[in-house]
């Protein structure tokens, strides 16, 4: 038989089993946040080319409950973070803890987040961490969306993403979308955001969408960018526009890119192919304020040709304004003769 004393042992030993089981298990929302930290420090693994450090997914802290448990669980410890950079630690794990499959529950339990800037924000920045990570999934996540906010939001930022890091791949993924709306919604924001690394696709796009205010603009943007690497093509295509606002604008955008580069060949298209007037005028003077940087001598010449007139005191305005910071004694006598004593 074991003596009293062995006895004795062996239930204290029990009794502190059980003080450390419950303390342990106590309550989720308290050990929450100590769990959050234990598994940052064991197992979070940084991923070369991306800004953002992946964690060990939160449903495999939490396997025995619901995602939803496990979700407002982890939003309820960034509300009471009051640590920025613990805060913004606590977010990466609720973007790394999911997957595009999980969109439409995690929007919907995001409606019930307060503040609603909370929501609004981790919304945002979980669409975009995905759409970078994996577009195509995130797409066809989307598609279980219903019509509404929440969708459009989240196609606007799926297309600016993915365009920037696959054009191609983004441009046929909105091809696809079979209503008309989201389609051309899609293909305009991927032209927008395609326009400075490859202007043509963006022209290409956009002349077939519908036309409005934003698509001119858009076509006169890429139009623009288009002149400055590539201006005789750029200029040939602009010059089959039918004659109208949409055919001066984008050509006056290709005389000042090609300013840049030539400024007398610039100044005679912008002359001979836009009509008198207002636009006219600006174009000339963008002209002359970029041809005075780099041959204001040549441009004094062409700017004292002007009649009298609005244009012409705009013009040489700018040209002095340019000329004197690279030779103030030479436009000063310029000025002096061509314009004081005009």
């Amino acid at each position: 038989m074991l003596g009293s004393s062995v006895w004795l042992w062996l239930g204290m030993a029990g009794f502190l089993i059980v003080g450390v089981w419950q303390l342990l298990h106590q309550n989720t929302e308290t050990a929450f946040p100590q769990q959050i930290a234990s598994t940052m420090q064991s197992s979070k693994t940084v991923y070369q080319g991306q800004k953002f450090i992946q964690y060990y997914p939160l449903r495999h802290m939490d396997v025995d409950k619901p995602l939803e448990d496990s979700l407002a669980n982890l939003i309820r410890a960034i509300q009471a973070e009051d640590d920025s950079a613990k805060r913004e630690e606590l977010t990466t794990i609720f973007l790394a803890s999911l997957k595009p499959g999980d969109l439409a529950a995690v929007i919907n339990l995001l409606r019930t987040v307060q503040p609603t800037g909370l929501a609004e924000d981790l919304s945002q920045r979980l669409v975009r961490f995905w759409a970078e990570s994996n577009p195509k999934d995130l797409a066809a996540s989307i598609n279980n969306l219903p019509v509404g906010e929440q969708r459009q939001s989240a196609l606007d930022d799926l297309a600016i993403t993915w365009a920037n890091s696959q054009l191609t791949n983004a441009i046929s993924w909105g091809q696809s979308l079979k209503a008309e709306s989201e389609r051309n919604r899609v293909l305009a924001a991927v032209a927008n955001e395609a326009v400075r690394t490859d202007p043509m696709t963006a022209l290409q796009l956009a002349v077939n969408l519908p036309a409005d205010s934003q698509n001119d603009e858009l076509i006169r943007r890429a139009a623009m960018e288009w002149a400055s690497g590539d201006v005789t093509n750029a200029v040939a295509w602009a010059e089959q526009i039918p004659e109208g606002p949409l055919r001066a604008t984008v050509l006056a955008s290709e005389s000042v890119a090609w300013a840049e580069q030539d400024p007398s060949a610039a100044a005679t298209l912008a002359v001979k192919e836009l009509p008198a007037g207002r636009l006219q005028d600006d174009t000339v003077v963008s002209i002359v304020e970029r041809w005075a940087q780099q041959q204001p001598e040549i441009a004094a010449a062409w700017v004292a040709q002007f009649p009298a007139g609005p244009l012409r005191t705009a013009a040489i305005e700018n040209l002095i304004m340019q000329w004197s910071q690279k030779d103030g004694a030479a436009a000063k006598q310029w000025q002096a003769t061509h314009v004081n004593n005009s």
